[in-house]
């Protein structure tokens, strides 16, 4: 399930994951993108990720699929997890090769924001 929460950034989207992310999730997201960062360029992701599964990465292709001209213009995605996906982060990177992707421990949110922010 997905849920969007405060944002520390205006160029940033900010959403936690529970469990399994659907496709509804991934018009979500896309729709925020096209509302927000259709004319302005760049923006990024920062999610926390919880009791995650490999749906929640489907979940972003599938977003990805239906509108790639903005996702293009995808700059970071700071992953916050306990797990650290290596296999999935490297798909995402493999996908967008302009995409920066970094992964943050729980207890490391703060430093999240900080990287995305630079």
């Amino acid at each position: 399930m997905l849920s969007f929460v405060p944002s520390k950034d205006t160029e940033t989207i900010a959403i936690e994951f529970e469990g399994t992310a659907t496709r509804e999730d991934a018009l979500k997201i896309d729709k925020i993108i096209q509302e927000k960062f259709e004319d302005k360029g760049k923006f990024n992701i920062y999610a926390v990720i919880n009791g995650v599964e490999d749906a929640v990465f489907t979940g972003l292709g599938e977003s990805m699929q239906v509108n790639m001209d903005a996702w293009n213009q995808f700059h970071k995605f700071a992953v916050i997890s306990s797990t650290h996906l290596k296999e999935q982060l490297a798909e995402m990177e493999s996908l967008l090769p302009k995409l920066e992707v970094k992964h943050f421990q729980m207890d490391e949110m703060n430093e999240a924001w900080e990287w995305i922010q630079e």
